[in-house]
C-alpha cells in the first residue's frame, strides 16, 4: 500500500492526523500507525476514509495514479457483494480457489472463507489480488 498517499491527501486536505482518526473513529495513534505503514488499515476503514475524500481505493492505495473524485452510494463495505465479485472473477477466469490461494500466499481455505461471506477479505490480500489479476480494488468492493 502507498503509505505516502493517506499522508499526502490528508495534508491536502488540511487536516491533522487527529482529524482524520476522528472521521475514522479510531485513536490517532492508531491512524499514525497507519500512515506511516506500522499497522496495515483494516478494509473497512480505507473505504471510509476513500469515501471522505472522494477518491477512489485504487488511487488512495497506489494502485492507480488516477485522482478523479469518486464516492460510493454506500457508506459500508457489503460483505456479500465482495464475496461474490471475488467468485464471479475466479470463475470467469477459470481459477480454482487453490489457484488464487497460491497467488495471494494463503490457504484455499481462506478463500473460500472470503467467497462465501464468511469475513470480509482482509486489505493485504485484497490489495494482493488487485496486484495479482489486474482487478480494480473499487471495483472488487462495489464502488464501481
Amino acid at each position: 500500500m502507498n503509505f505516502e498517499r493517506l499522508k499526502e491527501r490528508r495534508s491536502y486536505e488540511g487536516y491533522t492526523q487527529q482529524n482524520v482518526a476522528d472521521i475514522l473513529h479510531v485513536q490517532r495513534a492508531t491512524y499514525a500507525g497507519w500512515e506511516t505503514g506500522k499497522d496495515i488499515m483494516p478494509l473497512r476503514q480505507l473505504y471510509k476514509l476513500s469515501n471522505s475524500y472522494e477518491l477512489s481505493l485504487d488511487y488512495l492505495t497506489g494502485l492507480s495514479n488516477n485522482d478523479k473524485k469518486m464516492k460510493s452510494k454506500n457508506t459500508q463495505i457489503d460483505i456479500n457483494q465482495v464475496a461474490n465479485n471475488l467468485k464471479k472473477f475466479r470463475k470467469e477466469k477459470h481459477l480454482t480457489q487453490q489457484d488464487v490461494a497460491k497467488a495471494l500466499q494463503t490457504t484455499q481455505s481462506n478463500i473460500h472463507k472470503y467467497e462465501t461471506g464468511k469475513c470480509l477479505i482482509t486489505t493485504m490480500y485484497a490489495l494482493e489480488f488487485s496486484k495479482q489479476f489486474g482487478y480494480s480494488l473499487d471495483e472488487l468492493l462495489g464502488r464501481k
